[in-house]
C-alpha cells in the first residue's frame, strides 16, 4: 500500500541488508509473545536501495523472531533514505548498571583506546571522525564524572570497537535520549527516570551514508545505537502472522495485505504526542 502518507509492503526478508546487532533478550521476549499473540504489532522500518534491495532501519528483533519462526516475509514501512524531511537519523544514548573501575579497565583492554577524563560542558551530540584520531563515546557517571574514550584508525576500525565497548554490558542496557540541554541537574534528573542504572555510554551521530557503507562492507553497528526519527512512522498495523504464509506468494500476501489496510483508518497526528502507557 502507497499513498502520500506513507509506502507500506511485505518483502522478503533475505532481501533486506542489516546493520545491527540484534538483541538476544529482546528477540527471546518477543518470539515468545509472537508465538503467543500470533500479530505483528509493528511493520519494520527500511530503505530502498534498489532491484528490491532494502538496508534493515528499525526493527532488527523482529526480523530475527521471524527468521527464527521460519517465516520468509514481513511487513515494512519503505522510507527515502535521502529525504532529511521525511527521516532524520540520530543516536540513541545506553544506560547500564556496572562498577566504573570494571568498565573503564575493560576498555583499558584495547590498547588503541585512550580514557581521558573530562567535563559535563564538553558532552553533547556530535558526529564521528571517519579517519584519524577522534572521540568515540562518552561515559558520564551517577556521580556526574566524565570520561572520553578516544581511538584513532579508520571507521570499521571504529565500529569493531564500538561493538566491543557495548560487549561489556550489552546483557543489561536500556535506551534514552540525550537530555538537552546536557547539564549537571539533568544528569541528576535523568538518573531519576532510570533508578536501576549509574553509568551512560554517549554515542556519536552517523550518516546514513556511513551507515550504508558499513553494511556494504561486511560490518554491523552494535545494538540499540541507531536511531530513526520518521515523519509520518506507521504504527499498530496488527497483521496477523498468517497473512506471511510462505505457501503464498509475494504478490497474493501484498493483496491481502493491501486489503487488510484498506479497512483500517489511518490518521497522522501532526503535533507532538505523549503517550502514557
Amino acid at each position: 500500500m502507497k499513498n502520500n502518507l506513507f509506502h507500506l509492503e511485505v518483502i522478503t526478508i533475505k532481501n533486506i541488508l542489516i546493520h545491527e546487532e540484534f538483541d538476544p533478550f529482546i528477540s527471546i521476549k518477543l518470539t515468545n509473545y509472537l508465538k503467543k499473540n500470533k500479530v505483528l504489532s509493528n511493520p519494520i522500518l527500511v530503505a530502498s536501495l534498489g532491484e528490491k534491495q532494502y538496508i534493515q532501519l528499525d526493527g532488527m528483533n523482529r526480523i530475527t523472531c521471524f527468521k527464527k519462526l521460519g517465516i520468509k516475509t514481513i511487513a515494512a514501512q519503505i522510507v527515502d533514505y535521502s529525504d532529511q524531511k521525511q527521516i532524520e537519523l540520530s543516536s540513541w544514548l545506553h544506560l547500564f548498571q556496572s562498577n566504573l573501575k570494571e568498565l573503564l579497565d575493560f576498555i583499558k583492554k584495547d590498547k588503541n583506546l585512550v580514557i581521558n577524563q573530562g567535563s559535563i560542558d564538553q558532552v553533547g551530540h556530535r558526529y564521528i571522525k571517519e579517519n584519524d584520531f577522534g572521540r568515540l563515546v562518552s561515559i558520564v557517571t551517577k556521580k556526574n564524572e566524565v570520561f572520553f574514550v578516544s581511538t584513532k584508525g579508520n571507521f570499521s576500525d571504529k565500529i569493531k570497537r564500538l561493538n566491543n565497548i557495548v560487549s561489556f554490558y550489552k546483557k543489561s542496557l536500556a535506551r534514552g535520549v540525550l537530555p538537552y540541554p546536557f547539564t549537571q541537574d539533568n544528569v541528576k534528573q535523568f538518573f531519576q527516570q532510570y533508578p536501576n542504572f549509574n553509568n551512560i555510554i554517549i554515542f556519536p551521530s552517523f550518516t546514513p551514508q556511513q551507515v550504508i557503507e558499513t553494511v556494504k562492507s561486511g560490518f554491523l553497528f552494535p545494538t540499540g545505537i541507531t536511531r530513526y526519527i520518521v515523519k509520518g512512522r506507521c504504527l499498530n498495523i496488527n497483521v496477523p502472522l498468517s497473512l506471511f504464509n510462505n505457501k503464498k506468494s509475494l504478490k497474493k500476501q501484498n493483496e491481502l495485505f493491501n486489503k487488510l489496510m484498506s479497512e483500517k483508518r489511518c490518521r497522522l497526528y501532526e503535533e507532538n504526542v505523549i503517550n502514557c502507557e
